[in-house]
């Protein structure tokens, strides 16, 4: 009977610590989307930086419309296609060229939640002959209309008098600390529940 108490005790205990974490992830993400960290980037003419971010305001319509049938188009005015390299949040997404684009896009707007990018705020850097780019964006998912920061970095590129983005990674803007160390309790709560199964049969 004491075997059973001290368990089920246990499991208690660590299941709270597991939602305590998840909690601070949930309400450091609430955080950044109302006070943003600061990230800075260059003083650079105006001119040159309005150019700069022109196919970040488009992709963000492109994302703000989720037409799947206007991918193409979508590539054709933002990206580098010959050049693109994407990473996504997940690590199985690593995208390649104009098929790879079209493919991201098209998943992202027929599978993922609405994205919004607030590309005015965007922080830039000169990187030799290129730009490197950092903006700042929120997911709202549609299945539970939970809201995920979000920042996009990468580079971008002049061709024929445009810029244009040859390279994106997109990263999902929460305290990974919480998860690495969340495994902890997790783990903790299955074996004290298993031990406390077990307390039942023996």
């Amino acid at each position: 009977m004491i075997c059973k108490y001290i368990t089920g005790g246990l499991f208690i205990f660590f299941l709270l610590v597991l939602l305590y974490l998840l909690f601070h992830i949930w309400l450091e993400g609430k955080r950044e989307q109302r006070m943003p960290h600061e990230i800075a980037g260059e003083e650079l003419p105006k001119e040159l930086q309005e150019a700069a971010i022109r196919p970040l305001k488009l992709l963000n319509g492109y994302y703000e419309k989720r037409d799947p049938e206007q991918a193409g188009a979508c590539i054709d005015e933002t990206m580098l296609s010959d050049n693109m390299r994407i990473l996504g949040t997940n690590p199985d997404e690593i995208f390649y060229g104009r098929e790879g684009a079209k493919w991201l896009l098209q998943g992202d707007w027929k599978h993922w939640g609405q994205l919004t990018l607030d590309a005015d705020q965007t922080a830039l850097c000169r990187a030799g002959s290129a730009l490197y780019y950092v903006l700042r964006g929120k997911i709202k998912l549609d299945y539970v209309r939970f809201r995920i920061p979000i920042r996009i970095t990468g580079i971008l590129e002049e061709k024929d008098g445009l810029w244009y983005i040859s390279k994106m990674q997109f990263v999902n803007n929460l305290n990974s600390n919480y998860l690495v160390v969340a495994w902890l309790p997790a783990l903790a709560a299955f074996i004290s529940l298993l031990f406390f199964g077990l307390s039942y049969i023996f």
